[in-house]
């Protein structure tokens, strides 16, 4: 594998490949996530090549992707690699069946169905391909294999799962790609809520503190084309770019964004799928994405590496790395480092027999769930010394804390989770995570965490009553270890 390729594959694309071979092998319709910016492209462009050596003469290869964008990039990396002559796209202006691999649109492929006899099926983005017309192409299209690839194996809605896709046989994780170099680290930017008017001035205030280009969302074109005036008629040279404009225009755009011209460009969709940027310095989060997929999508194109970036600047005035945080139901202690990974490699070999094996196995987690133990006890305290948590804790000591929780604590807990955004935003996050997986803890953390809730609940009646937020006094205790974690919990759903 591999062989005579035009590029020097990365580490996780080699341990990639022969991992979705053999489950093609398996007659598993398998799916490689990999964070954006990793260089899925290549990957696709050299199981296309290893498929093509066996391909026989009356089937063909069909890649389907959700944007002409994206087409394009991906027929030009499978030629690159394949050789043009094996290559074909087929989409709204260019149609050509007639070469061994098909490149084309999620809309594009019920048209094709019928005309040909499918090998191999690469779905890349395959988050959307749950979309009705979709699947009555792939029953159409009935390849012999199929294989997804994406950053975000879920959907957007409330359904988890990709129906047509079996498992992920190999996950490169944001912590992997951090390691490597393929992203950057991250900095969350916050307004300290003096002299700003409403969130339009908050976003243009941060925006004019930024270094380098970078992108605003907008929730429609008009609003768009609105913000960016908003903008530039306060120093910050600005243009919308939509859907309306050709693309040449878009381009045109692109490049004085690129070449510092342009200081932002405000977009509705701009870092969706497809769209390569990592060059873009910061990237503020003006409209409320609620879709996860849409959230980790555009945050992921931001984080990119690109020469003389050391660090991304995230703008993100609605917290919505609390709020996507939240609705993502990782196992704490779950997601660790490659330099981790291999360490505890190494201890497992080491250990004499399986039961010690299993220990070291369970180590992470175990230490995680005694950070967050700390946490909460230290939260509390503080809370406490700041007289926003006044009732005492009948139950602070004794054997009964090491239990499991009862239902009656799990239902109170539930109930009371919304006082939790009445906590600082530096708080919040890593407490929704705690709170997210209350029934693995025992009946005294659970009981501590219902005594803050129901301390931030009573402290805030009349912050409530006026529609604002109750702003606690300084809580100092620093996040143990969650950091940088905050994007892995969002990024890396299982």
């Amino acid at each position: 594998m591999w062989d005579n390729a035009p590029w020097e594959p990365r580490k996780w694309q080699k341990e990639a490949l022969p991992m979705a071979i053999a489950a093609l092998r398996e007659g598993r319709r398998p799916i490689v996530s990999a964070i954006m910016g990793a260089g899925k492209s290549i990957l696709i462009a050299e199981i296309v090549y290893q498929a093509l050596k066996k391909l026989r003469p009356d089937y063909k290869i069909v890649i389907v992707a959700p944007r002409q964008a994206l087409i394009r990039q991906l027929s030009k990396t499978i030629a690159f690699r394949c050789g043009a002559e094996n290559v074909g796209v087929y989409y709204t202006h260019e149609k050509d069946l007639t070469k061994k691999v098909v490149v084309t649109t999620f809309v594009s492929a019920p048209a094709i169905a019928k005309e040909m006899n499918v090998a191999l099926l690469i779905g890349d983005e395959v988050h959307g391909t749950e979309a009705e017309h979709f699947k009555n192409s792939y029953e159409n299209l009935d390849p012999a294999c199929a294989i997804g690839f994406t950053a975000t194996p879920y959907r957007s809605d409330e359904a988890q799962s990709l129906t047509l896709w079996d498992e992920v046989v190999y996950r490169y994780s944001a912590a992997d790609a951090l390691s490597d170099g393929v992203i950057v680290p991250w900095e969350l930017v916050h307004w300290d809520g003096k002299g700003a008017s409403d969130a339009d001035d908050v976003c243009c205030r941060l925006i004019g503190r930024m270094d380098g280009p970078g992108v605003c969302s907008a929730l429609d074109i008009d609003d768009a084309e609105s913000y960016a005036e908003y903008l530039s008629e306060r120093g910050i040279k600005s243009k919308a770019i939509h859907s309306r404009m050709n693309r040449k225009e878009r381009d045109y755009l692109l490049e004085r964004l690129k070449s510092e011209d342009l200081k932002c460009l405000v977009h509705v969709s701009l870092l969706a799928e497809g769209v390569d940027m990592p060059w873009l310095k910061w990237l503020c989060l003006r409209r409320p994405v609620g879709a996860r997929v849409r959230f980790v999508q555009e945050v992921g194109r931001v984080l990119r590496s690109h020469p003389g970036k050391e660090l991304a600047y995230i703008i993100d005035p609605h917290d919505l790395f609390g709020m996507h945080t939240l609705s993502n139901p990782e196992k704490l202690g779950e997601v660790m480092t490659r330099e981790e990974k291999e360490y505890e490699e190494e201890l497992v070999k080491l250990a004499p027999d399986e039961n010690e094996q299993e220990v070291i196995r369970k180590m992470p987690a175990a230490v995680a769930f005694a950070q967050m133990d700390s946490y909460v006890a230290n939260l509390l305290s503080v809370m406490r010394s700041a007289n926003v948590c006044s009732a005492p804790n009948k139950w602070a000591d004794g054997k009964w804390r090491g239990g499991f929780p009862t239902a009656r604590q799990l239902i109170t807990l539930e109930n009371l989770k919304w006082s939790s955004r009445y906590l600082p935003a530096s708080v919040r996050v890593p407490f929704k995570l705690i709170i997210e997986k209350a029934h693995t803890y025992n009946k005294g953390t659970v009981n501590d965490l219902i005594t803050i809730l129901i301390g931030l609940a009573q402290s805030s009646k009349p912050a409530r009553q006026r529609r604002t937020h109750y702003h606690m006094p300084n809580i100092r205790y620093p996040v143990p270890k969650f950091g940088i974690q905050q994007l892995l919990f969002v990024m890396e759903r299982n």
